[in-house]
């Protein structure tokens, strides 16, 4: 259109105004400072120029793109006016490429590093430990799993039983499933330690264990309970049936309702069982499951890729201290500060018990960033790990760097430290607790090489996870073959399978701290 035709358009629409000026709108809604009978030629007066306007003499200009923001959206009812203040939450852990820090408030020269005086005299074994335990490894079982949790078994198998021989009604004459005989203590425990000992002697059905064949024969099955029992109860086996009160059981929703009490006093044993040192770790642990369930979850770098995902935290020698199960995106998180992320409250909550006490944490980048670094400042607790170079907060000077190998920068924003390093690839790290500077550090093969700092500590202290897992994987408990797999009770009690075989080398690593004899698990499992 040339500027003729933008002329003769300009003319049409001013003689239309002026034809209308005398009409009055009754648009109190759409304007409330609009009174009615006002004409509308006054109104248009009032109005603020429009953008991408034109005159006569000239051509038509656009508005710019950034103009149009959000003052063209109409007001939301309920939402602040422009004087309240509008808190934004920044404390996301989400990706984001435009989230960088502003530059100028990172600078390249050291502080001193916090120290919070963290009390190495209350670190250690909790447990009364005789000298029979070296021999007799059963009394510290004993001691984590207690009569109260043994007759939590007991109950909750019974009452199972009883209900599935109810539910299952009419039987034929004389069969087994009509009645279920209760379990007590004694049976309870062989059942366990018959689960502990089939993780570490390999068979390809359940029933093997119990075979006369002489390829699969091992007279100790045979002599603890008879295969019928055995899969009887396993059938049964429970822990659902606590003797919490109703209205406490009520409160517990999710996945894991009828687990959790039992899964919170078996924490508690734990933590009061032994205290860590300054450094702990955070990371995920995968339990083997491919039936059909919501939750289950894919990591690629895990032995199993396919189960269920725990958040662990643990000990840097792999002594587990919290555990938080993944139950799905509309999982009902618990109260947490305002303004604090998903991935900032997971960590949060497994601290609960070690924060304001001077620890080092040492996490990966799935749960590192700038905002989760200064909240946990505020508890007197250090973080150290890499970081995803998309984290808002970031500095774009860091980011942005082109490195040769070897290289190593890094800023500074108060007391967090964000440095990058190229060694075969980018490595970008955060840090607390150390000065980010270039040591030597010695590999597996005794070689030498310049590695940051934190990056040092980093691959020292962060194999807490993997050493537990490590660990259970020597004598793992859970199985394929476990008839209703999908189930959600078959499920609980692969969890509480996996617990059983845990334990076991829970109990081992404590044994070795005092004891310097080659503990064998099998004598423990003996012993059961």
């Amino acid at each position: 259109m040339n500027r003729r035709e933008l002329n003769k358009v300009q003319n049409y629409l001013n003689e239309q105004m002026s034809d209308s000026s005398s009409v009055s709108f009754d648009d109190l809604d759409l304007d409330p400072d609009y009174g009615h009978g006002q004409p509308r030629s006054s109104l248009a007066r009032s109005m603020p120029p429009v953008r991408g306007s034109f005159d006569s003499d000239e051509e038509y200009v656009p508005a710019p793109p950034e103009s149009f923001g959000t003052s063209l959206q109409p007001p939301v009812p309920g939402t602040l006016d422009s004087d309240d203040d509008i808190s934004v939450d920044e404390t996301t852990s989400e990706s984001s490429d435009d989230n960088y820090s502003d530059t100028d408030s990172w600078v390249e020269d050291w502080d001193n590093i916090i120290d919070f005086e963290f009390d190495n005299s209350c670190c250690g074994i909790k447990l009364n430990i005789s000298e029979s335990a070296r021999e007799f490894p059963l009394e510290i079982f004993t001691q984590l799993w207690t009569d109260e949790i043994f007759e939590i078994l007991i109950e909750s198998t019974n009452k199972y039983g009883e209900n599935m021989c109810r539910s299952c009604r009419p039987h034929r004459k004389g069969a087994r499933g009509s009645t279920f005989k209760p379990v007590d203590l004694d049976e309870i425990k062989g059942f366990l330690g018959v689960c502990l000992l089939g993780g570490a002697v390999k068979f390809s059905v359940i029933r093997d264990m119990f075979s006369q064949n002489p390829l699969y024969y091992h007279p100790i099955f045979s002599h603890v309970m008879s295969g019928r029992r055995f899969d009887q109860i396993l059938k049964c086996f429970s822990s659902e049936y606590t003797n919490r009160p109703n209205n406490e059981i009520a409160e517990i929703i999710g996945p894991m309702k009828k687990i959790q009490p039992f899964f919170d006093i078996l924490l508690k044993n734990f933590q009061k069982a032994y205290s860590p040192t300054e450094h702990i770790s955070i990371d995920e642990s995968l339990l083997l499951h491919r039936g059909r369930l919501l939750f289950r979850q894919y990591i690629k770098g895990k032995k199993a890729r396919y189960g269920i995902k725990f958040y662990e935290l643990t000990s840097f020698d792999g002594f587990v201290l919290n555990i938080e199960m993944y139950k799905g995106k509309q999982e009902l998180q618990m109260a947490m500060p305002k303004r604090t992320s998903k991935i900032d409250g997971i960590v949060l909550r497994l601290m609960e018990n070690y924060l304001n006490k001077g620890h080092s944490l040492y996490m990966d980048n799935y749960y590192n960033s700038l905002t989760l670094s200064n909240t946990l400042l505020e508890y007197k607790t250090h973080t150290t790990g890499t970081l995803r170079k998309n984290r808002k907060g970031n500095p774009k000077c860091i980011i942005d760097k082109k490195l040769k190998k070897g290289d190593h920068i890094w800023r500074r924003k108060n007391s967090v430290y964000v440095s990058k390093w190229k060694d075969k690839r980018d490595v970008l790290c955060i840090t607390t607790k150390v000065q980010p500077k270039l040591v030597q550090s010695e590999n597996r093969f005794g070689h030498q090489k310049n590695k940051p700092a934190e990056i040092v500590d980093y691959n020292h202290y962060m194999s807490g996870v993997d050493r537990s897992d490590q660990m259970v994987s020597y004598y793992s408990s859970p199985r394929k073959t476990c008839k209703c797999a999908t189930n959600q009770t078959k499920l609980e009690n692969k969890h509480l399978f996996n617990a059983s075989s845990a334990l076991d080398h829970f109990v081992q690593g404590i044994v070795l701290k005092f004891s310097t004899k080659n503990y064998m698990n099998e004598d423990f499992v003996s012993q059961v």
